[in-house]
């Protein structure tokens, strides 16, 4: 469980990335909110669409945690309406319907439902860190949403950035809680060539912001991330920890990174093209 101090680092990170990205489409001309984004079939009004809609459910999904209401909310992707509805379309649709109905309004909305959650967050006392509460994946830890609204406000600032400025950076702040957060993400297996070592061991040593060290074991039906150990690895990349963010939230293009110069390579240099063009 966290301490006050780390859960109140994540809620002023809440209100500075919101801030931060609300700032930033002040000052974007009206047709930026059609811009296309790093999110496939989403403008950036999508974008920011799905973000409200985040702001107000993970504000409903505390408010049922500390009433011990673990279950699903009307309009959730577990609302037994949407059983038929990969969750992908159903984050799309979410999205058009709140774009629709806000209109001119997505602006202040957005700026509102994020105020609204870090103000509930902070009304939490350290008994409550550890209350279950309902999230659409598995239930999870109350203090976790602030985790999640962190990732969800850095990442799709990027998203909304970086198409119309590819040198956009995820801001400095966020990048430690989200290098925590995307360690913990299951990863998908990566299909490698039958004749790779199985698991193959691949570290990944960042540095920049945040220096760490990484290993993924990659099987057939499975991808392994936890801290670097001393086993020998097959391949080691060299990279940003900002870049090994962005792969492992499927932001990057690996092979595009390599050839960019952003990950150096050490090892295998077959197993780790292969990886690459694989991830």
């Amino acid at each position: 469980m966290p301490t006050p101090n780390a859960v109140q680092t994540r809620i002023n990170l809440i209100r500075s990335e919101s801030t931060r990205l609300a700032d930033y489409l002040a000052g974007q001309p009206q047709a930026a909110w059609n811009h296309p984004t790093a999110c496939d079939r989403w403008q950036a009004a999508d974008v920011i669409a799905h973000l409200v809609w985040i702001g107000e459910f993970y504000a409903l999904f505390l408010d049922r945690a500390l009433r011990d209401d673990l279950s699903p909310p009307p309009e959730s992707p577990k609302d037994p309406k949407y059983a038929a509805t990969p969750p992908e379309d159903f984050y799309t649709l979410k999205a058009f319907e709140y774009r629709r109905a806000l209109g001119g309004d997505l602006l202040p909305a957005f700026t509102h439902r994020f105020a609204e959650l870090a103000a509930a967050l902070e009304q939490l006392t350290p008994a409550d860190y550890d209350r279950p509460c309902f999230y659409h994946s598995g239930n999870r830890p109350l203090w976790t949403l602030a985790d999640l609204a962190v990732q969800e406000l850095a990442i799709h600032a990027w998203d909304i950035q970086s198409r119309a400025a590819p040198e956009a950076h995820l801001s400095p702040e966020s990048q430690p809680v989200l290098l925590a957060r995307v360690i913990q993400r299951p990863q998908p297996p990566v299909a490698l060539p039958a004749a790779a070592p199985s698991p193959a061991r691949l570290c990944f040593i960042l540095s920049g912001l945040v220096d760490a060290a990484y290993d993924l074991l990659t099987a057939p039906d499975a991808t392994a991330i936890e801290p670097a150990g001393p086993a020998q690895p097959e391949v080691t990349f060299l990279c940003a920890a900002e870049t090994f963010i962005l792969l492992l939230y499927r932001r990057l293009d690996f092979p595009q990174a390599i050839n960019a110069g952003q990950i150096s390579i050490s090892g295998n240099a077959e197993l780790a093209q292969q990886f690459a063009a694989a991830f």
